[in-house]
């Protein structure tokens, strides 16, 4: 009996130290984990729950450095996380209040002087506002009674480079061959940015009726806007002589327009057309019912007066919200440039996102 006992003494004594030596074998990674029937031959029969992880068995107690935990790099997302912010939407500089003004400064003086006087009005007027300014100019170096170049040069020793004025005068290709200085020039003030041009033909000259028209289109990237200013044929809509031949100029002119706005549009860029188009709005027996705003299906007419026209053509989602005034009233208004039957015309306002 007492050499059973020691046997059995001696067998628990072999287990204990089996059971040790098994210990300090997982303990001393110097091999991999031995399977047993429970686990499937993988290793991983004691492991707790959510710890699948290859080598997680295998892996020791680290001493804590006390650094602070390290972001994870960005992975892909699940979709069960909350998701991303807002959109922040277009830059706040696309969206200020600006001032546009159509100015046809016609031909009825008689000295350098006079015309002058007719910039310094509009620079008086406009000058004095705040915001980004653009002005679409008509008639400049068209039959003038001082001279080939006195208007442009007035119009330049008004709204000066040093004062922070741009004035774009592009030269425009006709289809025949040659060029020539278009007579609807474009300044602007606190756009900031350079400024892309180009002059588009828009109908051709008729000898003592109508000098060659063009579309002049002039964008500016930090504001996202394009400003076009253009001047039409006269007479297509007022039962002038040679009538039908007005209306065909006037037609291919409104077709370049309408072409220009479309190209402008669709590359995601808010658009202002500034212009004299020689149709006034109101129908009467040489002027059938029209819509001046088919230009463009976004199109609004939001300034001017007769055939004098400030429109808004807001790109895809934009809106152009015309300012008010304390009193609710729209900011725009006119100013008498003492010559001609024209007179210019201001608005404020400022495309916003939808």
């Amino acid at each position: 009996m007492k050499s059973y006992l020691n046997a059995g003494s001696a067998l628990l004594a072999a287990l204990v130290l089996l059971a040790c030596g098994g210990a300090e074998d997982a303990a001393s990674n110097e091999g991999p984990p031995q399977s047993t029937p429970d686990d499937g031959g993988i290793g991983l029969a004691d492991a707790e729950p959510g710890t699948f992880e290859a080598g997680a068995l295998d892996a020791q107690p680290q001493e804590d450095s006390g650094a602070e935990p390290v972001d994870a790099a960005a992975g892909t997302d699940s979709g069960t996380g909350p998701g991303p912010g807002p959109d922040p939407g277009p830059p706040a500089q696309y969206q200020v209040e600006m001032v546009y003004t159509t100015a046809n400064i016609g031909r009825s003086y008689n000295t350098k002087a006079d015309v002058q006087k007719v910039f310094d009005k509009v620079g008086d007027v406009i000058g004095g506002k705040s915001g980004p300014k653009f002005i679409g100019w008509q008639e400049i170096g068209e039959g003038d009674p001082c001279g080939a170049s006195c208007e442009i040069n007035a119009l330049l020793a008004r709204f000066t480079t040093a004062g922070g004025w741009k004035t774009v005068h592009p030269n425009g290709k006709k289809p025949g061959g040659g060029s020539e200085l278009v007579k609807v020039p474009i300044t602007s003030k606190g756009a900031n940015d350079t400024i892309s041009t180009r002059a588009t033909f828009a109908s051709p000259g008729w000898a003592g009726v109508s000098p060659t028209r063009f579309v002049v289109v002039s964008f500016h990237k930090n504001r996202n806007l394009s400003t076009i200013n253009t001047h039409f044929i006269a007479g297509a809509w007022s039962c002038k002589s040679n009538v039908a031949q007005r209306k065909d100029y006037w037609k291919q002119a409104w077709k370049v327009l309408k072409s220009e706005v479309a190209t402008e549009i669709g590359k995601g860029r808010n658009v202002v057309v500034t212009g004299d188009l020689n149709r006034p709005r109101a129908q009467d027996s040489c002027n059938p019912a029209w819509d001046p705003s088919s230009l463009n299906a976004r199109a609004s007419v939001v300034g001017g007066a007769g055939i004098d026209y400030v429109f808004a053509v807001p790109a895809v989602g934009y809106k152009f919200v015309v300012s008010k005034k304390a009193d609710g009233t729209k900011k725009q208004g006119v100013i008498d440039l003492g010559i001609d039957g024209h007179n210019a015309h201001w608005v404020i306002g400022k495309f916003v996102a939808n």
